[in-house]
């Protein structure tokens, strides 16, 4: 019997049938719209569900990668092997109690900037355009313009490398810039609990509108693309570096750098993960010989992916 064949038995006694999907493509997951097959794919709607099924994995040495949106990722086209729990679908509840909202980690920040403006709360009108979801922006510390996930978040669930759910609060979530605990933390992130300021309802979409506008009128929204390619380097911008570098629209097939903004890798439409792999390792290897920095990518890459595709991060 297959790795695959025994997780599915495995999966099927005791997991809802109808939310598990064998050999499903991810591409339609993916905010850049590239990647292959998931071996298996599990749409959870609880922290249990999450529990069973990461236990079976474990119990089986399966791999298990968890997916939110589908932002901020690669995957490679040969996919994922093992199990992928896909939280973005059914794992997305949003509640409100005075100032405090409570969310799934598949929640997209965009629920979530809705739920708070309709409660007039204010906080999260930063999160207004950000592309992902609840639990990504808590292991990133997402941020963008007058705000960051850490001044927001008053503590978060997960489930332990030890299959138990546990709670972080405040400071144990060790924020920084594009990282969080949870980047060293075996873990599943499961829910949060953001803690939140009364505001004016005009005011608070006042700031939302203006944000949008900000994003569309410099941003390629428009197109297939992770969010922002790199990591800003100490002291300058990845965006102006590549457009320095004469990469500001440059294209290779069907994969290439925003033409409206440099800090963008976008898919024109059909480019493939190993296409727009390789304009990230081109970019980063013309900032690096031009002017001796090494653009530390914020994209996670995902799935089946050789040594020698992804060298270059390391180089």
């Amino acid at each position: 019997m297959s790795e695959t064949e025994l997780l599915l038995r495995e999966l099927f006694k005791s997991l809802p049938v109808q939310r598990l999907f064998f050999d499903f493509r991810l591409d339609s997951l993916s905010t850049f719209n590239a990647g292959g097959p998931a071996d298996v794919l599990f749409l959870p709607e609880s922290n249990q569900e999450i529990q069973t099924a990461v236990g079976i994995c474990q119990k089986n040495e399966i791999p298990v990668q968890v997916l939110g949106r589908g932002s901020n990722i690669l995957i490679s086209d040969r996919g994922i092997r093992g199990l992928t729990i896909y939280l973005g679908r059914n794992f997305t509840k949003i509640s409100q109690a005075g100032n405090i909202i409570k969310a799934q980690s598949g929640a997209s920040l965009a629920a979530l900037n809705a739920m708070a403006a309709k409660s007039n709360l204010s906080g999260l009108e930063f999160c207004t355009g950000i592309p992902g979801s609840v639990g990504g922006a808590i292991l990133m510390n997402a941020s963008s313009y007058d705000g960051e996930t850490k001044n927001v978040v008053f503590s978060s669930r997960y489930l332990s490398a030890e299959g138990e759910i546990k709670t972080l609060s405040l400071n144990e979530h060790q924020f920084g810039y594009r990282t969080s605990v949870y980047n060293n933390l075996p873990s599943v992130i499961l829910e949060a609990e953001y803690k939140l300021k009364p505001g004016k309802r005009l005011e608070i979409y006042g700031k939302i509108q203006e944000f949008q506008i900000k994003r569309r009128n410099s941003q390629p929204i428009d197109k297939q693309s992770a969010g922002s390619a790199f990591k800003r380097p100490p002291g300058n911008y990845a965006s102006k570096l590549i457009a320095d570098a004469g990469l500001k629209g440059y294209r290779a097939g069907n994969a290439g750098v925003s033409a409206k903004h440099a800090g963008f890798i976008i898919n024109y439409g059909g480019a493939t993960a190993s296409e727009i792999n390789k304009v990230f390792e081109y970019v980063h290897n013309v900032v690096r010989d031009k002017f001796d920095v090494n653009l530390e990518p914020e994209v996670k890459w995902i799935g089946e992916w050789s040594e020698e595709e992804i060298q270059w991060k390391s180089s």
